[in-house]
């Protein structure tokens, strides 16, 4: 069952650690990182494409990704996409200024709204999807693999925000 907006808005998102959990923690030489300050506001997963141009395409306009930019030199090219306050970095492999040899897929998770509705819309796109999995870690998703084969997996919790994103040591 997924929670409603007004269930969140409801619930204060308390994800604090218990004493419990942190004594395990600190047992395990685990640092739960209470008093860090996140100095990132921004997330950039690099996928170094051999068709550029295609993998924009299905990022663009399949997925519906909004370009944030793109460029284009005598070195390389690349187009960065914005997921909903980060951004996918697509690299022309030929031509990469770095000189790097990447090899190999990445896979990512994207928390979505509402995935059934997600499902539903992509289903009728001309592209392979996966059926809707109810995982036992609580929440549901379904995958969908870009054209040089990156698997995307988009999920939605189950349960309340709170619970689902509480720190748990077992």
């Amino acid at each position: 069952m997924f929670y409603t907006n007004k269930e969140k808005s409801a619930v204060k998102k308390n994800t604090s650690p218990t004493s419990t959990d942190v004594k395990v923690a600190k047992e395990k030489g685990i640092d739960l990182a209470n008093s860090w300050n996140a100095y990132s506001r921004e997330v950039r997963l690099h996928i170094f494409a051999s068709d550029i141009k295609e993998m924009t395409r299905f990022y663009n306009k399949i997925l519906e990704f909004p370009v944030v930019r793109t460029w284009q030199d005598s070195i390389e090219s690349g187009v960065l996409l914005n997921i909903g306050g980060n951004i996918i970095e697509l690299f022309s492999k030929t031509g990469n200024k770095d000189n790097k040899k990447f090899f190999g897929n990445c896979s990512f998770s994207l928390r979505v709204k509402d995935v059934l509705k997600l499902h539903d819309k992509f289903s009728r796109k001309n592209i392979t999807i996966g059926s809707l999995e109810n995982n036992s870690w609580g929440d549901t998703s379904f995958t969908v693999s870009d054209i040089e084969g990156n698997q995307i997996t988009f999920f939605t919790p189950n349960f309340s925000y709170n619970k689902y994103y509480k720190v748990k040591i077992n």
